[in-house]
C-alpha cells in the first residue's frame, strides 16, 4: 500500500500563495501553537479527499480561498494536491480546485467527474463517507461514545452494505404484504372450514341438548340441599360454643389491666433514666467529634515542628560552611593587599636608588666635544653603514625575539596561577563532597528511624481494621438471622440486601444515617403491634438521617451501588405538627391512648422521625371505638384512630382492615427471640462506630508517609548533588585543569626555542660589532684620547647598560604587581559575604518561625488534653447511668413478663372468641351466598316457610361478582330475615345426612360439583339447533372453493418475493460480516497492544446476530486494574484508547493507506501518550502512514518527521508559515531523546 508523500497547497485558508508540504514520513506529527493553522491542514486533507464544505468549517467553498473570509481573496481560485506515491514508487497526483464556476477535480492532472474521482479514491482504500481514517479535533472521544444504532450506521458505510438497504426495505415492505394477503386468505379458508363443520355439527347437538339440561337441574338442587344442610348445622354448634368463651375473656381482662398499671409506673422510671443516659450520649458523641476535629490539627503543627527543626539543622550547616568559608577568603585577600604594598614600596625605592646611580655615572662633555663626538659619529657611520644596517636589523629580531620570551614567560606565570587557583577551587569540592556525603548519612539514619514508626503505625491501622472485618462479618450474620425469621427464602435474599445497604451506609456516613425507623423504636407492649404497624406502614423501613443534603448522598450512593430504592427520614427537614396534648386527657372510649405515647424510642435522633410518621393517631381498645373517634358525633372531632386488631379509621372515611401481610409485618415488633439478636447487634455497632473512629489514625499514617517522602526527598536530593559534583562539576575541573597544564607545558619548549635562536645570533652580532668597532676606533681614536676614555663603547656602554638594566627591573616589579592584582580581583570577584548574609537570614526566618510552630504546638496540645480529660468524665457518668438504666430496665422486664404472660392468655381467649365469631359469621354468609346462588341460578328448592324472595335484593347487583360470596359483611337484619327460610331436606337421602365431619362432607361436595362442572361444560358446548343447517352449508361449500383459488395465487406471489428478498439480504448479510466479524475478533488484540496490559479487555458485539445491520452494535472496553463501567463513564483519556482501539481494528479489516488525526491527545496523560505513541509507532513500521496534529512533546518526539505551523506576523489576513524536521537521523544515532525544541529547526 502506497502512502502520502506531498500536499501542495495554493491560496487556501491561512496557506497563502504556493506551498509545498512534506514530504510526509511513516510516522508524521504536525506541531504548532493555537491558531497558527494546523487544522487548516486537516480541512485541506479532507478537501482534496472529496469532503463536502460544511465539514470544512466554511458555508461555501468560496471561503476556502486566501483572504475571502474577510472579504479580500487573494485570487479567485484555490487548490489542494495529494501526492500519492504507490509501493512501486510511481507517483499520483490528486487535486482538486475551487473557482468560480464550482469544484473541479483532476486525477494526474486531468480534469474527471466527482464519481470518477471518488472511485479512484476507492482504488487506493479511501472511502470518504466512512471517513475511518480522518478524527477531527475533538472528535475521537465521539468516536467511542457513539450509540450502537450510530456505530451500526458506521460499519454499514465501511461494509458498503448500505447500498443495498432501499432495496432490502422496499423488498421486506413487499413481502410483509404478500405474507400478510396470504395469511389473511388462509385465515378466511380455515374461517370457511370451520363454518362447514359448524353447520354438521348442529344437527347432531340439537337431539342431546334437552335431556342434559334437565339432568344438571337435578344435580344442583341435590348440590345446594347438601351445602345448606351441613352449613346451618355447623352454625348452631359455634354459636353454643361462643357464649361460653366470652365469659372467660372477660375474667382474664381484669386481672391484666391490673399488670398493666404496674407495667406503666415502672416504664416511666425507664424512660427518665433512658433520656439522662441519651443526653450524655450526646455529650460524648460531640464531644468526640471535637476531639477528631482538634487531633488532626495537633498533629499537623507538630509534623511542621519537626519539618522547621530539620530545615534549620540543614542551614546552621550551610551557615558554618559558608562563614568558613568567607573567613579563609578574606585572609586570603588581606595577604594580597599586603603584598602588593609592599612590592610598591620595593618598586619606589628600586627607582630612587636608579636615579642616584644616574647621577653618578654621568660624564660631563663640553659642547665642543659633544660637536666633534656627533661629527665623528657620523664618519663612524658612513665608513660602517653596511655593517650597521645589518646591525639594526639582528638587533631588530633580536628585540623581538626578547619580547616573545618576556610575553610567554609572562603567559607562563599566568598558566600557573591559573593552574593553582583550579587547584584550590577542586579541593573546596571535593571538601563540599565531604559535607553531602556525611549529610546523606544521616539523612538515612532518619529515613530508617522514621521507616520504623511507619511500620508501628500501619501495623496498629491494619489489626484495627481486621478487628472491624470480623464485626462485620458477625454484625452481617445477626442481620441475616433478623431477615430470616421476617419471611421466606425469597423475602429473606431481599431483606438481606436491604440490611447490608444501612450497613453500608452507617459506614460511609457515620453519625448521619441513624438506622431504620423499626430498629430505632418498638411498641411498649406486644398487643399494640397490629395497631402500631398499621400507624406506621409506609415509614416502618424508612431510613432515620440528619438532613436533606445526607440523604440525597445517600440515594447516589445506593443508585451506584445497585441497592434497592429507600425511603429516607432526614429529621432537620420533617415538617412535623405538634402534639395535641387535648388527646392525652381523652377519658372516653375507654384506653385511648395516643400511639406516640405507646411507642417506645430510645434513639434520640429518631423521635421526630416517629412523631412524624404516627402524627396525632390515636389506639383503641376496639373497631367500634376507632369509629367513635374517627367519625366522631354530629358537629363533634375527628380524629385518626386504629383499634387493636389493626382496623383504621379515617377522618375522611377511609377504613382500612386486618390481613395476613399486616400480621406478618407486625412480627417484627413481637417476636422475643429477636430481642437478643438485637442487643447484640447495637454492641457490635457501637463497636464498628469506635473502631471506625480507631480508623481515623489513617490520617496519621498518611502524616508519617508524607514525612517519609520529605525526608526520602532531601536525600535523594543530597545524593544526586554529591553525585553531580562528582560525576560532572569535579570532572569538568579536572578537565579543566589537565588542559592548563597541557596548555602549560607547551610553553617552555617555546622559550627554549627562542633562547637558541637569541644565542646564535648574539654570536654573529658580536661578529659584527667586532668590524664595526675597529672602524669606530680608527675613527675616534684621538677623541678618546682628549676625553680619557679606553674607547667610544666604554661610553655608550656604560649610558646604555645602566638604562636598560632600569628598564628590566621595572618590568620585573611591575609583572609582579599585576599577579597580584589579578589574583586580588579573583578573589574579591567571589563574594562568600553575600552566601553567608543569605544563609544567616534563612536560618532567623526559620528560628522564628519554629518559635511559633511552638507556641502553636503546646496551645493546641493543651486543647486536646483538655478535651480528652472531658471527654473520659463524660464517659464514667455515662457509664454510671448505664447501670442506674439496666437495674430499671431488668425491674421493668420482669414486670413486663407478668404482663406478657396476662396479655397472652387475654390473647389466646380473644383468638378462640374471634375465631368463634368468625365460623358464625361465616355460616351466616355461606347460608346467604348459597340462597342467593339459588336464586341468581333460578334453581327450585324445596321450602317449609319463607321465599328466595326474602333474600336481599340488593344482592342482585352484586352479581358482577365485584364481592366474593363469602363476605362476611353481612347485617343483622339480612341474617334474622333470612333465617324465616326453612329448607325442606326429605329430598336428600339419608346417607348423605349423615356424614361424619366436615372433610368428608367436603369430599362428597366436590365431587357433585366435578359431575355438575362437566355437565355443564358438555351443555356449554352444544348450540341450540339451527332448522337452516342445510341452506348454510352449500353456501360454505361455494365460498370455499372462491377462498382456495384466492389463497394458491396470494402463496405464489409470497414465494417469489421471499426469494429475491432472502437474496439480497444475504448479500448485505455478507458484506456486513466480512467487515464487522474481523474487527470484532481483532479489537481485543489491539486494545491489549494499545494499553500494553494483557488484563485489558474490549468487547464488540451485535445485538442482533442474524441481521446485524438493522440494530445496534455494542462496545465496550475494561481498561487495566479496573471493574467494567459503561462507556460514558470512562475518563477521558480511557475514551480516547477505546476511539483508537476501534479505528485501528477498522483499518486491520479494510486498510487505508494513511491516518490523519487531530490533537487525539488531548485527554491523554502522560503514561497514555506513552502507550499510544508506541503503537502508533509500531503500526507506523509495520502497515500504515501516520499523521497527528498534537501539542504535546511527548507524543510527537516519537514521530519519524516534524511538520511545524506557525502564523506569520504583519499581516493582515492571518497566514501560515510551514517548517519541516526529518527525526530519522536523530532516531538512528539515539538523539531522539533529546528535546526536539532544541534542534535546529530548518525552513525547507
Amino acid at each position: 500500500m502506497g502512502v502520502l508523500h506531498t500536499l501542495d497547497l495554493e491560496n487556501f485558508k491561512s496557506y497563502k500563495g504556493k506551498q509545498v508540504i512534506g514530504p510526509f514520513k511513516r510516522f508524521t506529527a504536525i506541531i504548532g501553537p493555537n491558531g497558527s493553522g494546523k487544522s487548516n491542514l486537516m480541512d485541506a486533507i479532507s478537501f482534496v479527499l472529496g469532503e463536502k464544505a460544511t465539514s470544512l468549517r466554511v458555508k461555501k467553498l468560496g471561503d476556502l480561498i486566501h483572504g475571502a473570509p474577510i472579504g479580500k481573496p487573494v485570487s479567485n481560485r484555490c487548490s489542494v494536491t495529494l501526492n500519492y506515491k504507490e509501493n512501486s514508487g510511481r507517483m499520483r497526483s490528486f487535486t482538486r480546485s475551487v473557482t468560480n464556476a464550482g469544484s473541479e477535480f483532476r486525477v494526474d492532472g486531468k480534469v474527471v467527474s466527482v464519481q470518477q474521482y471518488n472511485h479512484e479514491m476507492e482504488s487506493i482504500q479511501i472511502f470518504i463517507k466512512a471517513k475511518n481514517f480522518l478524527v477531527y479535533q475533538g472528535q475521537i472521544e465521539s468516536i467511542a461514545m457513539k450509540n450502537p444504532k450510530e456505530r451500526t450506521a458506521l460499519f454499514e458505510e465501511i461494509s458498503r452494505s448500505c447500498e443495498l438497504q432501499p432495496e432490502y426495505d422496499r423488498l421486506k415492505l413487499e413481502l410483509q404484504k404478500a405474507e400478510e394477503d396470504a395469511q389473511q386468505n388462509m385465515h378466511k379458508r380455515r374461517g370457511i372450514a370451520q363454518e362447514k363443520r359448524e353447520a354438521k355439527l348442529e344437527r347432531d347437538e340439537a337431539e342431546k341438548y334437552q335431556h342434559m339440561k334437565d339432568d344438571l337441574a337435578a344435580k344442583q338442587r341435590l348440590l345446594y340441599l347438601l351445602e345448606l344442610f351441613y352449613c346451618e348445622r355447623y352454625g348452631k354448634e359455634a354459636q353454643e360454643d361462643l357464649a361460653s368463651r366470652k365469659k372467660l375473656v372477660a375474667e382474664l381482662e381484669n386481672k391484666k389491666n391490673e399488670i398493666d398499671e404496674s407495667v406503666s409506673e415502672k416504664h416511666k422510671l425507664v424512660k427518665k433514666s433512658q433520656r439522662d443516659s441519651h443526653k450524655l450520649e450526646k455529650e460524648i458523641a460531640d464531644k468526640e467529634k471535637e476531639i477528631a476535629h482538634e487531633r488532626p490539627l495537633y498533629v499537623q503543627v507538630k509534623q511542621e515542628v519537626l519539618h522547621v527543626k530539620s530545615k534549620l539543622e540543614t542551614c546552621n550547616k550551610t551557615l558554618n560552611a559558608a562563614q568558613k568559608l568567607a573567613e579563609r577568603n578574606e585572609e586570603q585577600v588581606q595577604a594580597m593587599e599586603k603584598a602588593a604594598k609592599e612590592l610598591e614600596r620595593k618598586k619606589a625605592e628600586c627607582e630612587a636608588e636608579l636615579e642616584s646611580q644616574s647621577q653618578e655615572l654621568d660624564l660631563h662633555l663640553s659642547e665642543e666635544q659633544i660637536n666633534e663626538y656627533v661629527r665623528l659619529k657620523r664618519e663612524a657611520a658612513k665608513r660602517s653603514g653596511l655593517m650597521d644596517m645589518q646591525l639594526n636589523s639582528m638587533r631588530q629580531e633580536h628585540e623581538t625575539d626578547r619580547s616573545s620570551k618576556v610575553n610567554e614567560e609572562r603567559r607562563m606565570k599566568a598558566w600557573q596561577e591559573k593552574i593553582k587557583n583550579k587547584k584550590q577551587e577542586i579541593e573546596r569540592l571535593k571538601k563540599q563532597i565531604d559535607y553531602l556525603a556525611e549529610n546523606a548519612e544521616q539523612q538515612k539514619i532518619v529515613l530508617q528511624n522514621e521507616e520504623k514508626n511507619l511500620v508501628s503505625m500501619e501495623k496498629q491501622v491494619k489489626e484495627s481494621k481486621e478487628k472491624l472485618e470480623k464485626v462485620s462479618v458477625e454484625l452481617n450474620e445477626i442481620n441475616k438471622q433478623l431477615s430470616d425469621a421476617s419471611g421466606d427464602s425469597a423475602e429473606s435474599e431481599r431483606v438481606r440486601r436491604r440490611n447490608e445497604a444501612i450497613e453500608n451506609l452507617k459506614r460511609v456516613f457515620p453519625d448521619k444515617i441513624h438506622g431504620r425507623l423499626v430498629d430505632l423504636c418498638q411498641p411498649s407492649h406486644k398487643r399494640f403491634n397490629l395497631a402500631v404497624t398499621k400507624v406506621l406502614q409506609k415509614h416502618m423501613m424508612s431510613i432515620v438521617c440528619d438532613s436533606e443534603e445526607t440523604a440525597r448522598d445517600a440515594i447516589m450512593y445506593l443508585k451506584e451501588q445497585r441497592y434497592p430504592p429507600e425511603t429516607f427520614l432526614p429529621h432537620h427537614g420533617l415538617d412535623v405538627h405538634p402534639i395535641n396534648e387535648k388527646l392525652r386527657e381523652l377519658t372516653y372510649p375507654k384506653g385511648v391512648k395516643l400511639v406516640y405515647d405507646v411507642i417506645q424510642c430510645n434513639h434520640p435522633a429518631a423521635r421526630k422521625a416517629l412523631q412524624f410518621a404516627s402524627g396525632n393517631a390515636l389506639i383503641c381498645e376496639t373497631a367500634e371505638d376507632a369509629r367513635t373517634l374517627a367519625y366522631g358525633s354530629a358537629g363533634g372531632d375527628r380524629y385518626k384512630a386504629v383499634a387493636l386488631d389493626g382496623t383504621m379509621f379515617q377522618q375522611s372515611g377511609v377504613i382500612g382492615g386486618g390481613s395476613h401481610e399486616l400480621k406478618l409485618r407486625a412480627k417484627k415488633w413481637d417476636e422475643n427471640a429477636l430481642k437478643q439478636l438485637r442487643e447484640r447487634r447495637a454492641q457490635l455497632q457501637e463497636e464498628s462506630n469506635n473502631l471506625h473512629r480507631t480508623r481515623r489514625k489513617e490520617l496519621d499514617v498518611e502524616m508519617q508517609r508524607n514525612k517519609l517522602t520529605s525526608v526520602e526527598y532531601r536525600l535523594k536530593n543530597m545524593q544526586l548533588e554529591k553525585t553531580k559534583c562528582e560525576t560532572d562539576t569535579l570532572n569538568k575541573l579536572t578537565f579543566e585543569l589537565e588542559a592548563l597544564e597541557s596548555e602549560l607545558s607547551v610553553i617552555p619548549p617555546k622559550i627554549e626555542e627562542i633562547e637558541e635562536r637569541m644565542q646564535e645570533r648574539e654570536r654573529e652580532i658580536a661578529k659584527i660589532e667586532a668590524k664595526s668597532n675597529a672602524v669606530a676606533d680608527d675613527v675616534f681614536a684621538n677623541f678618546c684620547k682628549k676625553v680619557g676614555i679606553k674607547n667610544i663603547r666604554e661610553y655608550e656602554e656604560r649610558e646604555m647598560r645602566f638604562h636598560q638594566e632600569r628598564v628590566d627591573r621595572m618590568r620585573e616589579f611591575d609583572n609582579e604587581l599585576d599577579r597580584i592584582r589579578n589574583e586580588l580581583e579573583y578573589l574579591r570577584s567571589e563574594d562568600k559575604h553575600r552566601k553567608v548574609k543569605q544563609e544567616l537570614d534563612k536560618v532567623k526566618n526559620l528560628e522564628k518561625e519554629l518559635e511559633a510552630l511552638k507556641k502553636k504546638e503546646t496551645k493546641e496540645g493543651k486543647i486536646l488534653e483538655r478535651l480528652e480529660k472531658e471527654m473520659e468524665d463524660l464517659k464514667i457518668a455515662a457509664m454510671e447511668k448505664k447501670n442506674e438504666q439496666e437495674a430499671l430496665e431488668a425491674e421493668l422486664a420482669t414486670v413486663k413478663k407478668e404482663a406478657q404472660a396476662a396479655q397472652r392468655d387475654v390473647t389466646s381467649a380473644e383468638k378462640a372468641v374471634l375465631a368463634l365469631e368468625s365460623v358464625v359469621c361465616r355460616k351466616h354468609a355461606e347460608r346467604h351466598g348459597l340462597l342467593r346462588s339459588a336464586k341468581i341460578n333460578q334453581i327450585q328448592l324445596p321450602l317449609i316457610s319463607g321465599s328466595l324472595a326474602d333474600v336481599d335484593a340488593e344482592d342482585e347487583e352484586e352479581m358482577d361478582g365485584s364481592q366474593p360470596s363469602g363476605s362476611n359483611n353481612l347485617s343483622q337484619e339480612q341474617i334474622e330475615r333470612e333465617a324465616k327460610i326453612k329448607v325442606n331436606y326429605k329430598q336428600l337421602p339419608e346417607n348423605l345426612k349423615d356424614l361424619k365431619d366436615e372433610e368428608e362432607v367436603k369430599r362428597h361436595v366436590e365431587r357433585m360439583n366435578k359431575e355438575i362442572n362437566d355437565a355443564q361444560a358438555t351443555l356449554s358446548r352444544l348450540n341450540a339447533p339451527n332448522l337452516k343447517a342445510s341452506q348454510r352449508m352449500e353456501e360454505v361449500k361455494e365460498r370455499e372453493a372462491e377462498t382456495t383459488e384466492e389463497c394458491e395465487m396470494a402463496r405464489k406471489k409470497a414465494r417469489k418475493i421471499r426469494s429475491y428478498f432472502e437474496k439480497i439480504k444475504t448479500e448485505r448479510y455478507r458484506k456486513f460480516q466480512e467487515c464487522f466479524e474481523p474487527v470484532s475478533q481483532k479489537i481485543d488484540e489491539i486494545y491489549k497492544a494499545l494499553s500494553r496490559n494483557a488484563s485489558a479487555q474490549a468487547f464488540l458485539g451485535a445485538d442482533n446476530m442474524e441481521e446485524p445491520y438493522l440494530e445496534g452494535i455494542q462496545y465496550n472496553c475494561v481498561a487495566p486494574g479496573k471493574r467494567f463501567r459503561p462507556m460514558d463513564n470512562l475518563s477521558g483519556g480511557e475514551k480516547t484508547v477505546a476511539a483508537l482501539a476501534l479505528l485501528f481494528a477498522m483499518h486491520a479489516r479494510n486498510p487505508s493507506p494513511f491516518f490523519v488525526l487531530d490533537e487525539i491527545d488531548a485527554a491523554l496523560d502522560n503514561t497514555n501518550i506513552g502507550k499510544v505513541s508506541s503503537f502508533i509507532c509500531e503500526s507506523a513500521r509495520s502497515d500504515v502512514q501516520i499523521i497527528i496534529i498534537s501539542l504535546k512533546e511527548e507524543f510527537y518526539n516519537k514521530a519519524d518527521a516534524l511538520i511545524g505551523i506557525y502564523p506569520e506576523a504583519a499581516a493582515i489576513c492571518p497566514t501560515s508559515g510551514v517548517l519541516t524536521f526529518d527525526l530519522t537521523p536523530y532516531k538512528q544515532t539515539g538523539l531522539n531523546d533529546t528535546s526536539i525544541m532544541e534542534s535546529t529547526v530548518v525552513n525547507p
